[in-house]
C-alpha cells in the first residue's frame, strides 16, 4: 500500500520540502480557507455578457453565520440563476508538485449551505439541483467570451455532469428536511475513487477550482471552507 505525503498550503505554495516527489507515493495538497483567502480568486460563467446586475452576482471573502462558527471564514458565492445554467466557482494554484508530471487528481471540498433537502424548485431542486464539482487544470481556468455569453475555457461539463476538467463531488442540499426552519450547515463532499487527469508544468505547478453548476431557476448561496486534491502520478 502506498503511503501519501500530506503537504499543507500557506499562500499557495507548500510550506514543506516534497519527500514525496520523484517516486510513485500520492501527493495530498490541503488548502483551508477558514483563515485565510488563501490568494483564491472567484468567477462566474454559463450567463449573458452584461448580465451581472440581473443575476444578482456577489462574491467575497466573509465570516460564516449562526449557528455556524463566526470566527470561521470562507469564499462565499451566490448568483441568481435565470439562465438555468450558472456555474459560479474559486480558483487557486499551487506549486510544489514534480515538474511535466501527469497526474490522477482526486477530491474533498467542504462547503457551507443552508438549503435543505427534499425541496421543489423552478428548473430544479434548490439543493439536489445545484451540483458541486472539483477540477484541475494546466492552463488557468477562467470565463471567457462565446457568441454573447461567458463561458469556462475549460471543459466541466455540464450541470449534472462532469467533464474532462472537472468532476461531480454532490450537491448543495443540507441536513434539514424540507419543510424546517432552513439553516446553515457544513457539509463533506467527496470525489470518491473518481478522479481527473492533470499535467503540471515545468514548474510543478497546476490550477485548481471548485464550482456549482445550477439548475435550479433561482438563487444558491455557498460558502467554501477547505478543499483537499490527492494526487497520484
Amino acid at each position: 500500500m502506498k503511503s501519501e505525503t500530506v503537504h499543507y498550503l500557506g499562500v499557495l505554495v507548500i510550506s514543506a520540502v516534497l519527500s514525496g516527489c520523484g517516486n510513485d507515493d500520492p501527493q495530498t495538497v490541503q488548502i483551508d480557507f477558514r483563515q485565510s483567502p488563501q490568494g483564491w480568486t472567484a468567477g462566474f460563467a454559463d450567463y449573458p455578457v452584461g448580465g451581472d446586475d440581473f443575476f444578482e452576482l456577489e462574491a467575497d471573502y466573509r465570516p460564516l453565520l449562526p449557528p455556524l462558527d463566526s470566527s470561521r471564514n470562507g469564499h462565499f458565492l451566490s448568483g441568481n440563476n435565470h439562465s438555468d445554467d450558472l456555474w459560479m466557482f474559486i480558483k487557486g494554484r499551487v506549486s510544489g508538485l514534480d515538474a511535466n508530471q501527469t497526474y490522477s487528481v482526486r477530491f474533498e471540498v467542504e462547503i457551507a449551505t443552508r438549503v435543505p433537502n427534499g425541496c421543489s424548485g423552478v428548473g430544479g431542486a434548490p439543493g439536489e439541483g445545484v451540483t458541486v464539482k472539483a477540477g484541475a487544470s494546466d492552463i488557468e481556468p477562467e470565463a471567457v467570451v462565446m457568441g454573447g455569453d461567458w463561458r469556462m475555457n475549460v471543459d466541466k461539463g455540464n450541470q449534472a455532469i462532469g467533464g474532462v476538467k472537472a468532476i461531480v463531488v454532490g450537491d448543495v442540499a443540507n441536513s434539514v428536511p424540507c419543510g424546517e426552519t432552513p439553516r446553515w450547515e457544513l457539509k463533506q463532499l467527496s470525489s470518491g475513487a473518481e478522479s481527473v487527469q492533470v499535467t503540471s508544468d515545468a514548474n510543478g505547478r497546476v490550477w485548481l477550482f471548485a464550482g456549482t453548476d445550477s439548475g435550479f431557476e433561482a438563487t444558491t448561496d455557498v460558502y467554501y471552507t477547505w478543499m483537499v486534491a490527492t494526487f497520484e502520478p
